[in-house]
């Protein structure tokens, strides 16, 4: 629903202000088919184009990714918000996390909006991450309660560019 002119403006506001892009990025399979009717690529390839792929876009979603897509974002630096409960309810699909971090992307987690989620309980969506990959993957083991902490601490606030400061549980 934004124009590259508008992208484009987005980016440079981005960069003369120092502030993070946060864009809801390859969140369901119909924005990935009308972004290639309408405009002849994906959304990643877009945002590519147009130069909105670094390290100060915040991509929610991201759930219907390649592997070359996984590679290419950890290239640029983006950070990803994973909102599993929101694409559950929505259907929207289920971003392939565990590729995300073996690419050394950060990941954080989300609970997306009102609309989409039925409540903003942090403590749940770890839970729902932890299960929902267990089960998309076949593996018990793949994502464990550690790694469901550090999406929710700071991985978290490294996505957010905070980790300096944040998301960090130490004694004291």
């Amino acid at each position: 629903t934004v124009s590259d002119s508008g992208f484009s403006k987005i980016q440079l506001y981005s960069e003369q202000l120092d502030l993070p892009v946060h864009l809801h990025l390859h969140e369901t399979a119909t924005e990935v088919t009308d972004s290639l009717r309408d405009i002849g690529v994906r959304p990643i390839e877009r945002m590519n184009k147009l130069e909105i792929l670094s390290p100060s876009l915040q991509a929610v979603h991201m759930t219907q990714l390649r592997d070359d897509e996984i590679k290419l974002l950890s290239v640029k630096g983006v950070q990803v918000a994973h909102c599993p409960e929101s694409n559950m309810k929505l259907a929207s699909g289920i971003a392939p996390v565990p590729r995300i971090l073996e690419a050394g992307i950060a990941v954080g987690l989300g609970t997306d909006g009102c609309a989409s989620n039925n409540d903003h309980d942090l403590f749940s969506e770890m839970d729902m991450a932890a299960k929902l990959h267990k089960v998309a993957c076949m593996d018990p083991c793949v994502m464990d309660a550690r790694t469901g902490l550090k999406m929710a601490t700071i991985e978290g606030a490294r996505a957010i560019g905070l980790d300096q400061h944040i998301g960090s549980i130490e004694r004291g």
